[in-house]
């Protein structure tokens, strides 16, 4: 039932079981009972139960209109979070799936065999890779570059370089932006799954890493990540036999050995040597500058890339007094405690027997009383290398033919703190 309240409202009652009202009261009975029946009207009033009037109705629908607009705005920013966290989680993912090498710009010279075997050895089927593999060889021999040719247009090749006493662990939280341990393994395993193959991590240890935490953490994270739990193919180049000898891998360890040019190799690659130089090369150019680099590709297109600009000569002379600087702080390790936690002052008997091999043969000896761990280690310290160590044929090499001549000619410990007291 509905009734008509003042200002156009309505009331809808209830009828009350004990409620009767005429349909319609007698005229004479309203002119003479009229107060009366307000006063009735109004006792009917409180006998009825309201449900709601109209503008209540409206103001109830305009409640829910509102409550269920700010549900769903609840709803959107819920869903705009969860994305934005789905996001940041997938963020590192992205960031492994999209790294590659970087793009090789202009000639470079090639080294084709060497390009083959690691070629099949990191590209080898995901099954088939139980290993990880540590490429080592002189500094500025080209271990880079030919790792960067072999990976050229492949994508999920993510490279970090480690600074000295940082680990591996936590230099990859940093690249990656990851908090932990578990969100890195997650995001190397999602990638592989996305990629369809494992990822490569390519580990970059510069000669001047020398802490043995940082050194030891990359042996022990390499087998767990590349071979117990294979979350990506794991490829470590290292510029010193010294730091190399800190990453052990129990058998799951797979050696390369980048060499440094032959005279002969050099010689076939006079056309990009010629664009180095600016000109034309000579082979007499190439044997000179073979004499003091010993076939370093670094140190060979810096000589040249100087001469350009400097002429030849004098580009010989800056980088013989380099070569010496070398010999001096070699000579200064049997003065410095020798080879090893043995203190073994071997340093100018080893450099008399490099010389007294022919400088393509080498010197090699299994009896020598320090290692070349022992060995890799000091001449890094020292900064010292004019002699290194051949893992492939297990021999104690001269730098170059100038450095093979010098060695003859290092004086003893002895004779050095003679000469300094002079």
């Amino acid at each position: 039932m509905l009734l008509k309240m003042p200002r156009g409202r309505l009331l809808l009652v209830q009828k009350s079981a004990s409620l009767w009202m005429p349909r319609r009261m007698h005229s004479n009975e309203t002119r003479t009972s009229g107060m009366a029946s307000r006063a009735g009207f109004f006792q009917f009033l409180g006998q009825i139960t309201p449900i709601c009037t109209v503008g209540g109705l409206f103001y109830t629908i305009d409640a829910h209109r509102r409550e269920t607009e700010a549900r769903r705005r609840e709803e959107e920013a819920r869903q705009r979070e969860e994305q934005r966290a789905e996001e940041e989680r997938q963020r590192p993912v992205r960031q492994i799936i999209t790294s590659q090498v970087p793009a090789i710009v202009g000639d470079f010279m090639e080294r084709l065999v060497l390009f083959q075997n690691l070629q099949q050895l990191i590209l080898r089927p995901d099954e088939n890779v139980d290993f990880f593999v540590l490429i080592t060889g002189n500094h500025k021999v080209g271990k880079s570059h030919l790792v960067q040719r072999v990976l050229q247009g492949h994508q999920g090749v993510f490279r970090v370089t480690l600074q000295d006493g940082q680990t591996i662990d936590s230099a990859l939280h940093g690249v990656l932006g990851v908090e932990n341990d578990a969100a890195m393994v997650w995001a190397f395993a999602e990638a592989g799954k996305q990629l369809g193959h494992r990822p490569v991590l390519l580990i970059d240890i510069h000669e001047r890493v020398t802490n043995i935490g940082t050194l030891n953490s990359i042996s022990n994270f390499c087998k767990e990540f590349g071979f117990e739990r294979k979350l990506a193919k794991v490829v470590v180049t290292a510029s010193s036999a010294g730091t190399a000898s800190f990453i052990t891998g129990d058998d799951r360890r797979v050696d390369f050995f980048v060499p440094c040019f032959s005279l002969e190799e050099l010689k076939k690659e006079k056309a990009q040597i010629s664009k180095w130089y600016g000109k034309p090369v000579e082979d007499t150019d190439i044997d000179a500058v073979f004499n003091l680099t010993g076939g370093v590709v670094g140190d060979i297109e810096a000589t040249f890339e100087q001469a350009r600009n400097t002429g030849l000569p004098k580009a010989l002379s800056d980088m013989k007094r380099k070569v010496q600087r070398d010999l001096q702080n070699y000579q200064c390790i049997d003065c410095s405690g020798g080879f090893g936690p043995g203190k073994v002052c071997l340093a100018t008997w080893l450099a008399h027997q490099v010389a007294k091999s022919s400088f393509q043969q080498c010197f090699s000896s299994f009896e020598l009383p320090f290692n070349p761990s022992q060995f890799g280690v000091t001449v890094r310290n020292l900064r010292a290398h004019p002699i290194y160590f051949d893992p492939e044929s297990y021999a104690y090499c001269a730098r170059s033919p100038f450095v093979h001549r010098e060695l003859g000619s290092i004086k003893s410990a002895e004779n050095l703190m003679k000469a300094a007291r002079v």
